[in-house]
């Protein structure tokens, strides 16, 4: 756990035990299924290269390259990957639970191991220690989440067969240690570290040879079990086995995002629709910055696209940007590229309560290199739903007070005479369900800024949670209507001296809209950041929609991607396909096919694309396809 916090903690049990009080963050908890850590020997054989940079959709990495577990594929722990999403690897089990072997000393927390990659040869070629094979990969600690510390590490562990067993043997580690040190040590504009091994021992060339992380990580010795909660985390990227490669000189041709898609709000990421359009020029923010990686061995000129399109009209908008260079990642690490996107605003006179938005951002080549040089897009939701909101929907913390009788609030504004019918809260799970405590639900007024005369009072409410549902939000619905007009706050009164480690969003820092008051006044909370509590507006009290500014889930899949010859389609119904086109990065359409689950695209040039599915009703599903020879 992050000292920063232990020494926080230990800080509020003093201050309780002196008559004072104190506020403070946990680590999250939350997780995605693990069955065993033991090898499944059936899985399907990979062969080189072996390369996984996280980027699939999905909650898990790609399980054909993966054993099944419980790793976090994301965009939302790591802080600037090299490309995008990474793997987090924490302390808790598939119901996010902290694991039940947790304790005060290293324990083993999550496992990410490979499926069965062939060793012993490549398209018929054996494959030997002369072939210069490395196996790479860039890691992080903490990120957003919660740092390692120094008795908590990261391993990594090469697996191969010895007389029909398979043998583990220790390759590398690391220690834990604070974000703040870690990326100090790297030098500028630098967020991962990177970590190159040859492999040159003839035992691992055989037919199944297997690559395994794991991390240790410790709970806190804390007179408040409510805070031992998912904690020690550690970001992987870039997963990168091949032969051929040179460890002075290893590149990739890549052109990448590093960062997550921006809202365009100013103020929330998500609002109802009806507000927006009261003031829709007030709420948008078309000034922001892009976050890039330029992996390659030179220095390239790339242009940015962006393209915003309505979910449910035909409405659309395209921005792009004047050619400009980006350097090596190497020399000069990530690089901040500026948008000015001065006319765009979602449009406001749609005949409808709610809508939602697909932002697709591209970054092309466009020097000589751009048919040797990958460029790369990213893809999100921008949801006007039925609710207010200031997180993305991924929690890297949880919150809390102590001691008990003590409020935190979070302030929302309207722009016309509502309802509120209720509020979504997401609440962390601790070790044993710790914090398991009663609570109330506050409605206030506007005092000058900070909350004012209580307008309402849900009591006696205990956190929710949910086994089938990752980072899931829970309802509480409200016994009478709450009207609101202007500015409202809604927040929490604890009743126990036991933290409620509510959700905290530690991405976006909106703390200035939140507050807390420990019996000396209401005062802003002092950690960057968004407590998740979110509004519903209107007499439906559920979600309406999904959640926003997350990357939208994709049935669509490509293999291989990158491509040369042949492309598969899976993930859509072929009975339901009509179509499917590919188009260039300004839009062009390149090919046209009647719908089958093979194309030959050998005749495209190197660059990315991206393939659309049309089907009968005029859906379609689209993903980006990397052509590489």
């Amino acid at each position: 756990m992050n000292k920063r916090f232990v020494i926080t903690i230990l800080m509020a049990v003093f201050c309780l035990t002196n008559g004072w009080s104190q506020e403070y963050l946990t680590g999250f908890n939350g997780g995605i299924p693990e069955d065993n850590q033991t090898v499944s020997r059936d899985e399907a054989v990979v062969t080189l290269p072996f390369f996984d940079d996280f980027t699939k959709h999905g909650l898990y990495p790609d399980e054909a390259k993966w054993q099944r577990g419980n790793v976090f594929a994301n965009s939302s722990f790591p802080k600037m990957p090299v490309n995008y999403r990474s793997a987090t690897l924490d302390v808790i089990d598939r119901y996010g639970k902290v694991y039940s072997r947790g304790s005060s000393n290293p324990f083993i927390g999550d496992t990410l191991m490979s499926v069965r990659i062939r060793l012993d040869s490549v398209d018929n070629q054996a494959i030997t220690p002369a072939d210069s094979l490395y196996f790479s990969f860039y890691y992080q600690p903490g990120g957003f989440g919660d740092s390692p510390e120094r008795d908590d590490s990261l391993v990594l562990k090469f697996g191969y067969n010895d007389n029909d067993s398979i043998l583990w043997r220790h390759i590398w580690s690391t220690e834990g240690q604070s974000y703040e040190s870690f990326v100090d040590s790297l030098g500028s504009n630098k967020y991962f570290k990177k970590v190159m091994i040859p492999i040159t021992d003839e035992c691992y060339f055989t037919d199944e040879f297997y690559v395994m992380f794991y991390n240790y990580g410790t709970l806190p010795t804390t007179m408040y079990p409510n805070d031992r909660s998912n904690m020690d985390q550690w970001n992987i990227d870039f997963v990168y086995l091949d032969k051929d490669r040179n460890i002075d000189n290893d590149t990739y041709p890549l052109v990448s995002f590093t960062n997550t898609s921006p809202t365009f709000l100013k103020r929330y990421s998500s609002m109802p629709y009806r507000h927006y359009k009261d003031n829709p020029i007030n709420e948008i923010d078309n000034i922001f910055n892009m976050y890039l990686t330029n992996l390659d061995v030179n220095t390239h000129e790339v242009r940015y696209y962006c393209e915003v399109e309505d979910n449910n009209s035909d409405w659309s908008y395209m921005y792009t940007s004047d050619p400009f260079i980006i350097n090596q990642y190497s020399n000069s690490g990530v690089m901040k590229d500026s948008v000015v996107m001065g006319n765009f605003i979602y449009p406001y006179s749609l005949s409808v309560d709610s809508t939602s938005f697909a932002i697709r951002h591209y970054i092309e080549v466009v020097d000589e290199h751009g048919n040797e040089v990958a460029g790369d897009s990213i893809v999100a939701k921008q949801g006007f739903y039925n609710y207010f909101a200031y997180d993305d929907g991924t929690p890297e913390m949880g919150y809390g007070l102590v001691p008990g009788d003590t409020y935190f609030a979070v302030q929302f504004k309207v722009t016309q005479l509502d309802t509120l019918s209720g509020v979504q809260m997401l609440f962390n799970r601790t070790f044993n369900n710790a914090n398991f405590n009663f609570f109330d639900i506050v409605v206030w007024r506007d005092n000058n800024g900070k909350p004012g005369q209580v307008i309402y009072t849900l009591e006696n409410q205990r956190p929710k949670w949910n086994d089938d549902t990752f980072y899931g939000f829970s309802n509480y619905l409200f016994d009478e209507v709450v009207k609101v007009n202007t500015t409202f706050y809604v927040g929490i009164r604890q009743q126990y001296s036991k933290s409620i480690n509510i959700g905290f969003d530690t991405s976006k820092d909106n703390h200035q809209y939140c507050f807390y008051d420990v019996g000396n006044g209401w005062q802003n909370t002092s950690y960057s950041g968004a407590i998740m509590i979110r509004p519903v507006m209107g007499t439906n009290p559920y979600f309406i929609g999904i959640e926003e500014n997350q990357e939208s889930e994709n049935k669509l899949a490509l293999y291989p991607n990158p491509a040369n010859n042949v492309v598969r389609i899976e993930g859509v119904d072929g009975n339901m396909a009509d179509e499917v086109v590919i188009y260039d990065l300004a839009g062009r359409a390149v090919k046209l096919y009647q719908y089958c689950n093979e194309l030959n695209v050998n005749d495209l040039q190197n660059g990315i694309y991206l393939l659309r599915v049309i089907m009968n009703d005029g859906s379609f599903e689209t993903s980006k396809l990397l052509i590489s020879k």
